[in-house]
């Protein structure tokens, strides 16, 4: 063997260790991205108040669509109205104008494969007279 041949044994070339060097670079930059969180999934819920004494005068009811403490969606509505909101998946309480009036999907697991809504689905819950049969999506 030549002295060349010695000094170079056990050793990639230059070139060789660059593209080692890029590919280790690349597989750590994908692996990065693998234990970020996930975009939750999303469903709708809808709500309807009917008509009754119990609504203010001016007739529109604040809706609070709450996953524990933290409110997901919110919004103002003339009784008889259903509105119709996208929230994470999971159990979603249901407040108008403060009081809890329901829940929704309580017990449906987050953390695990979950059947796909189809593009016309929504859970809705409705109280009292006046409230179309059917929420908008």
């Amino acid at each position: 063997m030549t002295a060349q041949g010695l000094r170079n044994h056990g050793r990639l070339p230059r070139a060789a260790s660059g593209t080692v060097l890029a590919v280790l670079l690349l597989c750590l930059s994908a692996l990065a991205g693998c234990g970020s969180p996930e975009e939750p999934r999303m469903h709708r819920v809808a709500y309807c108040q009917g008509h009754s004494s119990d609504t203010p005068d001016d007739g529109f009811i604040d809706v609070e669509f709450r996953q524990g403490s933290t409110v997901v969606a919110r919004g103002s509505v003339s009784t008889g109205t259903a509105l119709t909101v996208e929230v994470p998946l999971g159990g979603t309480q249901i407040h108008a104008d403060g009081v809890k009036v329901g829940a929704v999907d309580e017990g449906v697991a987050t953390d695990g494969p979950a059947p796909s809504p189809g593009p016309d689905s929504v859970t809705y819950l409705r109280s009292g007279e006046g409230c179309p049969d059917n929420a908008p999506l």
